[in-house]
């Protein structure tokens, strides 16, 4: 399932620097990471559309209220996975905790079944 979410490789576009070299504009991995998304996106969206989305707005500035619209449904959207994440760790979280509660139950048992073992091996 992690495997859905990893960004897509993509052909190179050119010999020097993204897509082909991994960027590391800053010390923290995940401003890298997240980077490399938007210009991913960036150039889905230019192959997609052939148009920037400054070009867009040049074109009719009075869009905007659609671009707002548009960055609204975004955001709820955003705001609906980001509820379904936090369900689903928890969920992830009170499983694991019940797994947990199983192991020391059974090692806990094991270990009897050891002594009882090694008692009887024992007894003459």
């Amino acid at each position: 399932m992690a495997d859905k979410f990893k960004r897509k490789s993509k052909e190179p576009k050119s010999n020097k620097g993204y897509p082909n070299e991994k960027i590391q504009l800053s010390p923290d991995p995940n401003t890298n990471e997240l980077i490399s998304r938007i210009l991913d996106r960036d150039s889905e969206g230019l192959d997609k559309f052939k148009i920037t989305m400054r070009a867009v707005m040049l074109k009719n500035p009075r869009d905007t209220l659609h671009w707002l619209y548009n960055a609204l449904e975004e955001s709820i959207d955003f705001s609906r996975y980001i509820i379904e994440a936090i369900k689903s760790y928890q969920i992830l979280n009170e499983e694991n905790k019940k797994l947990i509660q199983e192991n020391l139950k059974l090692k806990n048992k094991l270990k009897k079944e050891k002594e009882y073992s090694k008692l009887l091996n024992e007894h003459p």
